[in-house]
């Protein structure tokens, strides 16, 4: 197909059904930019609809509500205590969420299907004194089923030199150029260390990073099979967890 003018392909696409086409999306660059630009996918999919959202609390007390239409109310649960099992009712805090799915401490929650399930423990960070922060990374179009959880470690907003612990100097560059990390891969069921080799310049220095170090300040973003980071100096990290990039 490499041979065919773009439009032939694009039309060779237009007659797939919704799981090849997103499975073709993976296949190649060229086949996902062809796809994506031409939003064949997204068409086959609409009407897209938002059912309801979250509002979080940015505070001590983590508060959240869930907004709805009341028909919608009917169908999507925004109490978790409904569907979770008894030992989550003290700790449903939602750490991170991406279309759809919630994470809770060592949980993964769908409100639409009002079911849950139990992760292993959650890792420290590979980088010793450092604070763990936990993303959702999920795409029902690509892997209905598959999602996977990233660890970004959080620099201490103690001086590097107050920490003995801890390998880094005030002036070393963040990220580093090898980043390693722990990644949960739903297919897998385990968490993994990966490294992550940087590309470009560094965000900064860890000095740089001691700003802001509280971890409900900090979001991310999943899209098209790369996570966007929002770091502590501001600035934004992209891992793309398909190439380790």
């Amino acid at each position: 197909m490499d041979l065919l003018p773009d439009d032939m392909v694009a039309s060779i696409f237009g007659r797939l059904p919704p799981c090849s086409l997103a499975a073709s999306r993976c296949v190649r660059r060229k086949w996902c930019a062809i796809i994506d630009t031409r939003r064949l996918l997204r068409a086959d999919l609409l009407p897209l609809r938002l059912d309801g959202f979250f509002f979080l609390e940015e505070d001590l007390r983590g508060g959240k509500y869930f907004f709805s239409r009341p028909s919608t109310g009917r169908r999507i649960s925004g109490r978790l205590t409904d569907f979770l099992p008894d030992e989550c009712y003290g700790d449903t805090m939602i750490l991170d969420h991406c279309n759809g799915l919630l994470l809770l401490w060592e949980r993964v929650a769908n409100p639409a299907t009002r079911q849950s399930v139990h992760l292993p423990p959650f890792p420290d960070p590979c980088t010793e004194g450092f604070y763990p922060v936990f993303f959702l990374a999920y795409d029902p179009i690509v892997s209905p089923q598959h999602y996977e959880i990233v660890l970004i470690p959080l620099v201490p907003s103690t001086r590097i030199e107050e920490s003995s612990n801890i390998k880094f100097r005030e002036d070393s560059e963040w990220p580093p150029s090898i980043f390693t990390t722990h990644v949960f891969s739903s297919t897998k069921w385990r968490w993994e260390e990966r490294s992550f080799v940087r590309e470009g310049e560094a965000a900064g220095t860890i000095a740089d990073m001691h700003s802001d170090w509280q971890a409900r300040r900090r979001h991310a973003v999943y899209v098209r099979g790369a996570l966007y980071v929002h770091c502590q100096n501001d600035s934004v990290m992209r891992i793309t967890l398909c190439d380790d990039k």
